[in-house]
């Protein structure tokens, strides 16, 4: 008998993943996920995080994972906390199983409205939060959470791999998350596409004493104005049409947890209006109510665009980003982190390696090169890719330039706008290289550093200073 319940559903599902907008028929509905087909999931990739939206009593955004069974389906497993999937997909599986009055474990007729099957005893109220956490408690609904949990550890791992690179940029990232962690004050992170910014909000808030609370992510880009003021507050029944009962909106849902705002640079200026007055005393009203709510969140937001030059422009709000702008993290892309993008590659390739059971050691000299000179302009979300790809093509025991399928005119600068050819630059960047490597070799030995890099003691000890290399514990 399953545990985690299911009915019928033959409704559509709009998949958000790497920027494609895809419509799926769906199976059937859990209580743990949906089962749609299969045929249209190409740009998606495979275990990636995805955003969907489903028509329950109305539509309802959430998170979920891809899990492919077979060539015709695959499932969607929610990856959302135990009280926003009650109060969504539990509740509607309960109203549609007293509506058929059919039990869905079993497949026996129910007593009136009973949430209590009298054939096989099971429960029946999947609204009650309760309940959604007994379930996992089960054998196959803890099997379920294991398998969200590991992909949500996967996710930890990847990050924090991006996290604790030996590069000065990141350390300095990292320091700052610990430091802004246990404060309340809002943080702005900054930085290009993929270079981790929803990674961080979730290590700040992981760290802080509101970890046990929710964290709640919205991407105020994905939906349109009416639709993203509907997320953000809620609203109450009939506020417009086809709002057939009241919603709580993200704002609420994280209430004494944190509420991350992702690309904030693109959210409307009507909604900037209704956010900053939130942020004036955290009150609210619902769309269509009157009743005034209090909800006690951190807003952590992150946004790849230049919001200062957006205010100049008047497409942000000043008196807004001064409210957010109080602690701020800017990520670094991959380029600018020296020789951490050689070390996420050689960590991924070995996790990619074991999970399709190859036998490839490693990438040759030139690929490593490759990857080390490569300005990766999608960085480590195109790194990531690019592992996992190179990985299933590999046809030896090591990856090579062509496995890679790299643009090398990146790495040779030949004809791309963007590429830093500063000769002093350059040099400086090398030369910063060569001693990092030459002091993880020595293990810091002055001595053995001077040998392998040809020059004298004095000299190591400017190359150090200058370059911060080696830095003795309380000295700046």
């Amino acid at each position: 008998m399953r545990v985690a319940p299911r009915i019928h559903y033959r409704g559509t599902v709009h998949l958000d993943c790497n920027g494609s907008n895809i419509e799926l028929p769906a199976v059937d509905l859990s209580l743990f996920g949906v089962k749609v087909s299969n045929k249209f999931l190409n740009p998606c990739g495979n275990l990636q995080e995805v955003n969907l939206n489903i028509k329950l009593n109305e539509w309802v955004s959430l998170r979920g994972k891809i899990f492919r069974t077979d060539e015709d389906y695959a499932v969607i497993l929610f990856n959302e906390d135990d009280r926003f999937i009650a109060e969504t997909v539990g509740k509607f599986l309960t109203e549609r199983i007293v509506e058929t009055g059919i039990c869905p474990y079993c497949n026996t007729s129910l007593n009136g409205n009973s949430y209590l099957c009298n054939w096989c005893n099971m429960y029946l109220d999947f609204g009650n939060v309760d309940i959604v956490r007994a379930l996992k408690d089960f054998k196959f609904g803890k099997a379920l959470n294991k398998f969200i949990e590991e992909n949500k550890q996967d996710e930890e791992e990847e990050g924090d791999i991006e996290f604790i690179g030996a590069s000065e940029p990141m350390r300095e990232v990292f320091h700052l998350i610990r430091k802004y962690a246990p404060a309340e004050y809002p943080v702005l992170i900054t930085g290009e596409t993929g270079t981790g910014k929803e990674l961080t909000a979730r290590a700040i808030h992981e760290r802080s004493g509101r970890k046990d609370k929710p964290f709640i992510a919205i991407n105020c880009a994905a939906l349109p104005s009416e639709l993203l003021e509907a997320e953000l507050f809620g609203y109450e029944k009939g506020a417009f049409t086809g709002a057939y009962k009241t919603k709580k909106g993200k704002v609420e849902l994280a209430d004494g947890g944190t509420l991350f705002l992702d690309e904030i640079g693109e959210m409307p200026l009507s909604i900037q209006s209704k956010l900053l007055r939130f942020l004036q005393d955290f009150t609210f009203e619902r769309l269509g109510g009157t009743q005034t709510i209090k909800s006690d969140v951190r807003i952590i937001a992150a946004t790849n665009r230049d919001l200062e030059r957006t205010v100049k422009e008047g497409e942000f709000r000043e008196d807004l980003y001064y409210r957010l702008n109080v602690l701020t993290i800017k990520l670094p892309p991959l380029r600018e982190r020296e020789d951490d993008a050689v070390i996420m590659a050689e960590y991924f390739l070995e996790k990619y390696a074991r999970e399709l059971n190859k036998s490839v050691k490693g990438f040759t000299e030139e690929a490593i090169e490759i990857i080390r000179n490569y300005p990766w302009p999608g960085n480590v979300r195109e790194l990531i890719n690019v592992v996992k790809k190179a990985c299933v093509l590999a046809k030896g025991e090591y990856i090579d330039v062509e496995d890679l399928g790299l643009n090398i005119d990146y790495v040779n600068n030949e004809g791309v706008e963007g590429v830093n050819l500063n000769l002093e630059e350059n040099i400086r960047k090398v030369e910063k290289q060569l001693v990092e490597r030459a002091f993880k070799l020595a293990s810091g030995n002055i001595s053995k550093m001077a040998n392998i890099l040809g020059v004298s003691r004095p000299t190591i000890y400017k190359l150090m200073e200058k370059y911060g290399i080696g830095r003795i514990e309380g000295k700046k």
